[in-house]
């Protein structure tokens, strides 16, 4: 009995710390925590994001909630100011790099800067800083990555290394051979042959993507 008493004890402290940290980041209006919980205001029966720019409720006034669903359960309506039931502007401009990754990939040749900008409705300057904020990587690095997978899914199933090249985008084998160390670590051949004798190193990272 007593074991089970100290696991209810232990599990409603850390409760209370998670409430506590949940307001601090109310308190701050910090973005970063949006999508994480809700904060409800029991005196106006509305939830909103961490970051809403509304005048903070009194604490004892609010309680918690994981989800916006969970929010809505107990009877709860989104504030009309941060708008919690649509997408957080995080999660906007997540969505907007990913669909210029689709289109990076899904392009024969690869997008100039102005034309993604313009997809995404942002200005080139703009659309270069919240890509490489968003992916770790330029969008002119994330093309050039897009075409080195295809050029190595072509060497393994095309019938030449010409034909490789050509079909994993580039206009002409002369600019890819300028840059073909860069590109593979390795000469086209050797990698079409299965890198024989070759010792490859890699890194992982991560990114919102």
């Amino acid at each position: 009995m007593m074991r089970g008493m100290q696991t209810n004890d232990q599990t409603q402290a850390n409760a209370l710390d998670l409430d506590e940290t949940r307001w601090a980041a109310v308190v701050a209006r910090d973005a970063r925590r949006d999508g994480d919980f809700y904060y409800c205001v029991e005196t106006t029966g509305v939830y909103c994001r961490p970051s809403c720019p509304s005048r903070p409720a009194k604490r004892a006034n609010v309680r918690f909630c994981a989800t916006a669903a969970e929010a809505k359960a107990a009877g709860f309506r989104p504030c009309r100011r941060c708008r919690p039931d649509e997408p957080s502007q995080q999660e906007q401009d997540a969505q907007k790099i990913a669909r210029a990754c689709r289109m990076i990939e899904a392009a024969e040749a690869p997008p100039t800067l102005a034309q993604l900008a313009r997809a995404a409705g942002l200005s080139p300057y703009h659309f270069h800083r919240l890509f490489s904020r968003i992916s770790g990587v330029t969008p002119k690095d994330y093309a050039q990555a897009h075409r080195r997978t295809r050029l190595q899914e072509e060497l393994k199933e095309s019938r030449s290394v010409t034909d490789a090249i050509y079909g994993a985008g580039y206009n002409s084998s002369a600019r890819f051979y300028a840059k073909a160390q860069d590109t593979l670590g390795m000469t086209a051949g050797a990698y079409r042959a299965g890198a024989p004798r070759e010792t490859i190193r890699f890194a992982l990272g991560q990114s919102s993507l």
